[in-house]
Formats: C-alpha cells, sequence, structure tokens
C-alpha cells in the first residue's frame, strides 16, 4: 500500500485511545516531507531465529512511497530475505512516523540511477546514497502508518 492507503487502513481500526493521541494525523503529503527533511529511519526486522534487530538506514518519499537503502552483507539484509515484515519509523524530538509492512527489494544501486536521482532531489539533503554506493534499494510496502 501507498502512504495514502496505509493511513487509511491504520484509521479504519484505530482504537478512540489511539484515534486521541493522533487526531492530529498528518496527510500523506506531510509525512513525505518529514522523511525527506530527517533522511534516517529506522527498519525493524526479526531473525529466522526470533531475534529483533533495528538498523537506521537511508530513506527518502517520491510518488506516495518509502524507499530505503540495505547494505547486501548486513544483518538487515539477512533478515529480509527470511522474512520481508518490517516495522519503519522515523522521528524527531517532537513528531513520529510509524509503520508497519513489508520491504520490497526495487533493485541493485548502480542500475537504478534514475530512482536514486529523483530520491536524491526529493531529499532535503540533496542526496540519497553515497557516491559510488553498491548497494540495495527497497520500497516500503505499508499495511499501517501513523504520524503527528
Amino acid at each position: 500500500m501507498s502512504i495514502t492507503e496505509a493511513i487509511a487502513a491504520s484509521n479504519a481500526v484505530a482504537s478512540t485511545f489511539t484515534r486521541q493521541l493522533f487526531e492530529d494525523q498528518w496527510t500523506a503529503d506531510r509525512v513525505a516531507s518529514f522523511v525527506n527533511e530527517r533522511r534516517n529511519a529506522t527498519i525493524a526486522t526479526v531473525s529466522q531465529a526470533g531475534q529483533p534487530h533495528a538498523a537506521v538506514v537511508i530513506a527518502a518519499s517520491m510518488g506516495d512511497e518509502i524507499y530505503f537503502t540495505v547494505n547486501p552483507g548486513s544483518v538487515l539484509a539477512r533478515n529480509l530475505t527470511d522474512n520481508d515484515r518490517i516495522a519503519l519509523s522515523v522521528s524527531d524530538s517532537l513528531h513520529a512516523v510509524m509503520s508497519q509492512g513489508r520491504a520490497v527489494k526495487v533493485g541493485a544501486a548502480p542500475d537504478l540511477a534514475d530512482l536514486i536521482g529523483e530520491l536524491a532531489t526529493a531529499s532535503r539533503s540533496g542526496t540519497f546514497t553515497p557516491p559510488g554506493w553498491d548497494g540495495d534499494i527497497y520500497r516500503a510496502n505499508l499495511r499501517r502508518l501513523v504520524a503527528n
């Protein structure tokens, strides 16, 4: 699902308490702006043995989607190979985006120059990946998302 669809799905099943916590629910555009302003996201996964793992990755949003980087030799990459379910969060001292869904591998960075260029343009930093980075790019297929 896109950011817009994930927000709607979350609102549809939210408890009264959760609705009160997030009564100033952000739009998809605000979520995208926040992700692009922060650049760093945390992706949480679980290993095959059931061990939790959280990794800070580079993230950017474009076209109602969130993309993130994964080093192919990392624990994150191994966990995603076994189980593509993720929790994704982006926060600062006042605001947070919290979501869950699945990670979808888009491809290797060297093959995605146009996408990386568009994500760099969207990002406040003006870059998405370091020059010459040869890792993988994933897209978050979101199921739920709350933010404020």
